[in-house]
C-alpha cells in the first residue's frame, strides 16, 4: 500500500513539472496592461476593451477568443503591434474589442489569453491579462425605477397638406374656373328683345269672357248663383279697367260709392247698383232665379260693355 501511494505520488510530480514546463513563462520580462473605455457604463453600452502586452517577442504574440459568457458579448478583435523607439525597449502587441455587459453591479471582466513564442518545434507559452472590473448601472436611474414607459406608437401621419395632391387640385380649379368663364361668356350674349304683347281692349276682354260663359249655359243647369258670381266678376273687371276709381275686393257698397266718386251718370250708376245688389242675393241669399233673368243679366252687361268709350267713365 505505501508502495503504490508512493508511486502515485512520482507519477503526479512528474505530470506536474511537464505542465510547468510546458506553460513556463519565458525569461524574458514581459508587462500587460488592460484598459476598459468608459470605465464605467449602462446596462447594454458598448465599451471598448483595450489589451496590450510589452515583451521581446511581442510580434509572435497570439491572442486567443475570449471566454464565452451569456452577460458578457465581444465583438470582432482588432490587433497590431507597435514597434519600440529604443533598442533596449521591447514591442507592444495590442488588442481592441467591443465588449457589451448585461449585468448589473461592479462585473469582473477576465482577462484575454494570449501565446507568446512556439516557433522551431517549441511550444507556445499562454498567458492571461489581468483581471478588470466594470461598473454598470441601468439605464433608468434610482428615482425612476417605478417609472412607467409609454406604450408602442405606429409612426406620425406625414401632415395634410403634404398628402394632397396639389397637381390635381390645381387641375380641377383650373376646368371649374375655364367652366365658370364659358357660363358668364354665355350669359353675357345679346338676349332677344322681348315681343311686347299688345295690351288687350278691355271691352274686347269682358266680351269674350261673356262668351266663354255663354257657352258653359250655367242657368239651363240651374247654376243660378255660379252665372251671378261669373257676370258679377266681367263687370267688376270692366269697371276697375275703364273708371279706374273701384279698387279690386271693394264690396257691393263700396263699388257703388266709388262708381259716384266718378261721377257716373245717375242712370247707369242706378242699373249697375240694381245688378250688383241682385247678384249678392242670388249668391248669398240664395234669391230664386229663373234663365229668362239670367238672360236679361247678360244682356245688360254686354250694352254696358259695348257702349262707346267714355259714355260709362268720368262726365266732362
Amino acid at each position: 500500500m505505501r508502495r503504490a501511494l508512493a508511486a502515485a505520488c512520482a507519477i503526479w510530480a512528474m505530470t506536474a513539472l511537464a505542465a510547468t514546463a510546458q506553460v513556463a513563462e519565458p525569461q524574458a520580462p514581459l508587462t500587460a496592461q488592460v484598459k476598459l473605455r468608459p470605465g464605467f457604463a449602462k446596462l447594454g453600452e458598448r465599451v471598448v476593451y483595450v489589451g496590450r502586452v510589452a515583451h521581446p517577442l511581442a510580434g509572435t504574440v497570439t491572442w486567443l477568443a475570449p471566454d464565452p459568457g451569456e452577460d458578457l458579448h465581444w465583438g470582432s478583435p482588432r490587433t497590431g503591434l507597435t514597434r519600440a523607439r529604443a533598442p533596449t525597449s521591447p514591442d507592444t502587441a495590442w488588442v481592441v474589442l467591443p465588449l457589451q455587459v448585461f449585468r448589473l453591479g461592479r462585473v469582473s471582466i477576465p482577462g484575454l489569453t494570449f501565446a507568446i513564442g512556439g516557433g522551431q518545434g517549441e511550444a507556445p507559452h499562454l498567458h492571461r491579462l489581468p483581471l478588470t472590473r466594470l461598473i454598470v448601472v441601468p439605464v433608468l436611474a434610482a428615482s425612476d425605477s417605478q417609472a412607467s414607459l409609454r406604450p408602442l406608437r405606429g409612426p406620425m401621419a406625414a401632415p395634410w397638406w403634404e398628402r394632397i395632391a396639389w397637381g390635381w387640385v390645381l387641375a380641377i380649379a383650373l376646368g371649374l374656373a375655364l367652366v365658370l368663364a364659358l357660363l358668364l361668356k354665355r350669359r353675357r350674349r345679346v338676349a332677344p328683345s322681348p315681343v311686347a304683347i299688345p295690351a288687350l281692349d278691355p271691352a274686347a276682354e269682358a266680351l269674350a269672357a261673356l262668351e266663354a260663359l255663354r257657352r258653359l249655359d250655367l242657368p239651363a243647369s240651374g247654376r243660378y248663383a255660379e252665372h251671378a258670381f261669373r257676370l258679377g266678376q266681367i263687370l267688376r273687371r270692366y269697371l276697375e279697367a275703364t273708371v279706374e276709381t273701384p279698387r279690386p275686393g271693394d264690396s257691393t257698397p263700396e263699388l257703388v260709392a266709388h262708381l259716384k266718386d266718378a261721377a257716373i251718370e245717375p242712370g247707369d250708376l242706378e242699373r249697375l247698383a240694381g245688378l250688383l245688389r241682385g247678384w249678392d242675393r242670388i249668391k248669398f241669399a240664395r234669391d230664386p232665379c229663373n234663365v229668362e233673368e239670367s238672360m236679361r243679366s247678360e244682356r245688360l252687361v254686354v250694352d254696358f260693355v259695348r257702349r262707346p268709350a267714355g259714355t260709362l267713365s268720368r262726365v266732362a
